[in-house]
């Protein structure tokens, strides 16, 4: 994908970066719903061109990252990434990076 010129690599990278370690996390599964909340918000930044929404969501990511490391009482056990989420993972890392997306794997088996 061509990224709007005004887009600088260190954000676009920190962006990425952020998508690659939600392959590592491990949360309650009712709290991936606010990791897509926040898919939402990079997608929208990359129709839109918006860099300060994407550095905006990368840093709502980076956050939720830490966050997930306490699991509330009560919850669920911790699972992994599920596969819808990781799907979309794929396509916003694909749209920033222009790299192919995986070939009907996923591409960190704790997916579920």
């Amino acid at each position: 994908m061509d990224l709007p010129e005004h887009w600088d690599a260190a954000s676009v990278t920190a962006a990425v970066d952020a998508l690659d370690d939600l392959v590592l996390l491990t949360t309650a599964p009712e709290r991936w719903a606010t990791v897509s909340r926040v898919l939402d918000r990079i997608e929208a930044a990359l129709d839109a061109g918006d860099l300060v929404e994407l550095e905006d969501a990368t840093i709502g990511l980076e956050s939720l990252r830490e966050s997930f490391r306490l699991i509330p009482i009560g919850s669920a056990p911790a699972a992994g990434i599920p596969a819808r989420v990781l799907e979309r993972r794929n396509e916003l890392v694909h749209r920033l990076t222009g790299k192919p997306l995986p070939k009907g794997e996923h591409d960190d088996q704790r997916a579920r």
